[in-house]
């Protein structure tokens, strides 16, 4: 309590008085002054370098820079809750890994983060923080990501949908109806439409001549060029969008694809797991620091 009254009353000390400093925030004991912000701001281009999944962003302002500290530092707590602890020690064996890894030594390295405006303090101290944030991604929020094989294969094929040399082979079963008995405003919805008689096996009444039709595991070149088209930018487990031929609509529930050759998406996988996981742990990550910051003092001055 005393802390932060004293804390108030420097941020409130008499207007004609010249402050070395300005408070611009807080979080439980620890202070942050406007010229730490100021310093980070200057040199958000080769943090962003170092540590681009803490500084993401090319230009930060000063406020979302209090708050990334303050989100480092609920990081820190609670991974000190955990025990796990990032020293001196294994801050210093990773960048002489660096070091080694761009044969050159430490006083180059100096000399050049030097040139771009970053003391080697600060360095080894972002190099904590990056070391510390991995470990935060790995041990509390990777557990609350979840991510299946059809996510992966479904992601491929949406990356890969208009590769024409890409071939693949469908296991399906064809819905039909005669074109003259489906309203026209129904036709973009018959797949949503199918889609919960698969589930719930209801379907409106005007549709119940719908007949459907096992067609087994049919490839590319088995179909015509114009539905193997509609074919490939359906996703496994998923309603086509319709194909008329004939007289009749087709409706293809597409229950597997794999491609014809899958060297390509076994060797792609590991980078399309981590585009997602990125993608789907950084809202993890803001609702569980949201929550975490309820159990902090938070003070924003600027």
């Amino acid at each position: 309590m005393i802390k932060t009254l004293l804390i108030f009353f420097a941020i409130s000390l008499n207007a004609n008085a010249e402050l070395l400093d300005k408070i611009a925030g807080v979080i439980n004991d620890n202070v942050y002054t406007l010229s730490e912000i100021n310093r980070i701001q200057k040199t958000i281009s080769i943090r962003r370098e170092i540590s681009p999944f803490i500084y993401k962003k090319n230009k930060l302002t000063k406020s979302e820079i209090l708050r990334l500290l303050q989100n480092n530092f609920i990081i820190k707590d609670k991974l000190s809750e955990l025990g796990f602890i990032v020293g001196d020690d294994a801050v210093d064996s990773r960048i002489n890994e660096t070091i080694r890894g761009t044969n050159s030594s430490r006083d180059q390295l100096t000399s050049l983060l030097k040139s771009r405006g970053l003391t080697y303090n600060e360095y080894f101290e972002l190099v904590r923080e990056t070391m510390e944030f991995n470990i935060f991604q790995r041990r509390i929020i990777a557990p609350l990501v979840t991510i299946t094989d059809q996510e992966l294969k479904n992601y491929y094929y949406n990356m890969n949908k208009n590769n024409k040399a890409l071939a693949y082979k469908y296991k399906v079963l064809d819905f039909v109806l005669e074109s003259k008995k489906v309203l026209k405003k129904d036709i973009k919805r018959l797949p949503a439409i199918l889609e919960n008689y698969r589930k719930s096996g209801n379907i409106p009444s005007i549709y119940s001549s719908i007949t459907t039709n096992d067609l087994g595991t049919v490839s590319d070149e088995d179909v015509p060029k114009a539905l193997g088209k509609i074919l490939k930018q359906t996703n496994e487990k998923s309603f086509s969008a319709p194909y008329i031929n004939e007289g009749l609509i087709h409706i293809f529930y597409v229950d597997t694809k794999e491609l014809a050759e899958s060297a390509d998406f076994q060797k792609k996988r590991k980078l399309i797991y981590n585009n997602i996981f990125m993608e789907r742990s950084d809202k993890i990550t803001q609702n569980w620091i949201s929550r975490e910051s309820l159990n902090y003092y938070i003070l924003n001055n600027i």
